[in-house]
């Protein structure tokens, strides 16, 4: 999802101004904490609308790619900074707009290096992501054309590719791929699906009522219930497929269910008819068009869209952006439950503890003392290291804080 193409999206809106479950794996899992990584995708990967721009990947791609600094793979570095050796570039080969066919290109940039873990989010772009977000959500009024026809059109197309069997023969080449040439002995690879957009329709609600496209005058499309129920049915499935592409790919894959962490978060939730598109709330986590984003940031008075407020609707970033995760907030749980994957699959290390447990100082790990002590719940987990602070908890469902001390 979110190519920059000029006859889309850019085109189109030119104006004139959780709980998880983990899965259980037959294999010995690492008997060290890994110490390599590498990030493959496309947009939901790169962070595309998350953040601020990377610029210390290793190749060099950050800018022409849309990686951003809260993506999950930068959020996964952080809760284990261990996954990136101390002065090493970062193997951060996700870029926006790619297809399943673009892994290859991804695995090449990795020029035969072998990694410990590796993520990946692929497969938005194969089902026309960003071509549903123009005709149903985005539409703007065309004298002539049924704009409810182009829409039923873009999901037809959508629906087609997914009940085509060859896309989940090219799921399971590309994964194949990604394993054989990429993935050391013992390592993990972690497949992400997507999260439906909108909380469950019902017809006559707030958003049957209102168009995505922010001035009104040129909307051509309410973003009823029957879209949306056919939108969430389209993510569904296509998380199906990917599921099942991973379950026949090997104990050596693991699948995270992203669509958890949206739960009441959605746009068109039923508690938020004040706002259902909520552009610019916090507990939406999904960007609009009108979603004042980390970059660009808010437009310039000169460069701002008439009749809106601190967006420029024709910016590229502004567009691409929209239908994508919001700032930081939805892919800090995907980072912390493939943490959490990272540490139990590193159960036989002796720098894991996981919960339930109280574990204390006295080691070398540890410059608290003798007389601190974590506590580590049930489902959580966290890395023995030498801290300043207290340590990261990472846990199954999501959460992640900073471990308490208990007497």
């Amino acid at each position: 999802m979110g190519v920059l193409l000029a006859g889309s999206l850019l085109a189109l809106l030119t104006y004139t101004s959780a709980t998880p479950i983990v899965q259980q794996t037959s294999r010995s899992g690492f008997i060290d904490l890994p110490k390599s990584y590498a990030a493959l995708g496309d947009s939901f990967a790169a962070g595309l609308g998350s953040g601020f721009f990377l610029n210390n990947s290793r190749d060099a791609s950050d800018i022409e790619c849309i990686r951003q600094d809260d993506s999950y793979p930068r959020q996964l570095l952080q809760f284990l900074p261990f996954l990136l050796p101390k002065d090493h570039p970062f193997d951060f080969t996700a870029c926006t707009g790619d297809v399943l066919d673009d892994i290859d290109g991804q695995i090449a940039k990795l020029i035969g290096r072998k990694f410990d873990v590796l993520t990946v989010t692929i497969g938005g772009n194969d089902f026309g992501f960003e071509e549903i977000a123009v005709a149903c959500a985005y539409a703007k009024i065309i004298p002539g054309v049924d704009a409810q026809a182009v829409c039923d059109a873009a999901l037809d197309a959508a629906f087609a590719t997914v009940d085509d069997p060859a896309i989940l023969d090219k799921f399971e080449q590309k994964l194949d791929l990604i394993k054989s040439s990429s993935l050391a002995p013992g390592g993990t690879i972690f497949v992400t699906g997507y999260a439906q957009l909108f909380d469950g329709p019902i017809e006559g609600d707030a958003c049957d009522q209102i168009s995505f496209f922010p001035i009104v005058e040129l909307a051509a499309l309410n973003i009823t219930s029957f879209n949306r129920l056919r939108s969430n049915d389209l993510t569904l499935k296509i998380n199906a497929l990917i599921e099942k592409a991973v379950s026949k790919a090997g104990d050596e894959f693991q699948f995270i269910d992203f669509d958890k962490v949206f739960e009441g978060k959605r746009f068109c939730e039923q508690d938020n008819d004040d706002d259902p598109i909520g552009a610019n709330n916090p507990n939406v986590f999904f960007n609009d068009l009108t979603t004042i984003l980390p970059t660009p940031g808010i437009a310039p008075l000169d460069k701002q869209t008439p009749g809106l407020t601190g967006v420029d609707i024709t910016d590229p970033l502004q567009q691409v952006s929209v239908f994508h995760p919001k700032g930081s907030l939805p892919y800090t749980p995907l980072a912390a439950e493939i943490a959490f994957r990272i540490l139990i699959d590193a159960l036989k290390s002796h720098d894991v503890v996981v919960g339930p447990a109280k574990h204390c100082g006295g080691s070398k790990h540890w410059r608290r003392g003798d007389d601190c002590c974590y506590d580590i719940p049930d489902k959580c987990a966290m890395v023995k290291q030498e801290w300043k602070d207290a340590p990261t908890v990472v846990c199954e469902n999501g959460d992640s804080y900073a471990a308490k001390i208990v007497a």
